[in-house]
């Protein structure tokens, strides 16, 4: 776990294909026990390590879970691009072991997604794979908490949140009235250790709750 922050389990990665060189069974060794990788980016970019990687992790018992890189697109372009590449509905036990998330911040290509597109596209996750996403973010996350109503579709979302220090600051609270549910503390560079240079994330209890909680957090 950070050193800073007890009671928590750090066993959990995201990675994309940014990361050719990672090794999952090297990361299992070092004690990783979940992955969480980029799947899609916008209405139509497919990470191509997605597929490879997912069935590597499935092969070592790990917990696997995928995200979408938000955009400013259509919210159900980006959804159908999302499910078409995690081949949603074709394996029925794949998916119910996929945890799924919105990964709401800043777009590399063009307009940001609204918050009122990171609803839409929650809901239609929910309404078309029965479970709602988490939401990762920093900036963008901690504005839309300033400015939704606390009761909108955000509000069921777990809350993977990033923070780069010794402990969460400013978690948002108006929407995510539960706080963190996944820290992000290091990039690879900043943050508490251990970084091995990747970004890191801790679940808010033990390893055993996190396999027992995992994909939903219901």
């Amino acid at each position: 776990m950070p050193v800073t922050m007890d009671g928590t389990c750090d066993g959990v990665l995201d990675l994309s294909h940014l990361h050719p060189e990672v090794v999952l069974a090297d990361m299992q060794t070092a004690g990783i026990v979940a992955v969480i990788h980029k799947a899609t980016e916008g209405a139509s970019w497919q990470d191509p390590f997605y597929e490879q990687r997912r069935y590597q992790a499935n092969a070592l018992g790990m917990l696997w879970g995928a995200y979408h890189f938000s955009s400013g697109a259509a919210p159900a372009d980006q959804v159908s691009n999302f499910l078409n590449a995690i081949q949603w509905g074709v394996d029925p036990n794949s998916d119910a072991g996929t945890l799924l998330a919105l990964d709401f911040e800043i777009s590399t290509s063009g307009p940001d997604m609204s918050v009122e597109d990171a609803c839409t596209f929650v809901s239609l996750i929910q309404q078309r794979t029965g479970r709602w996403p988490m939401v990762y973010g920093s900036n963008l996350v901690t504005n839309s908490d300033a400015v939704a109503d606390p009761a909108c579709p955000l509000s069921n979302c777990p809350l993977w949140y990033a923070s780069y220090n010794n402990q969460p600051l400013h978690v948002p609270s108006r929407v995510w009235t539960k706080g963190w549910t996944l820290w992000q503390f290091s990039d690879g560079r900043l943050g508490p250790a251990p970084t091995n240079g990747l970004d890191r994330s801790c679940y808010r209890g033990t390893q055993a709750a996190l396999q027992q909680a995992w994909p939903s957090f219901a």
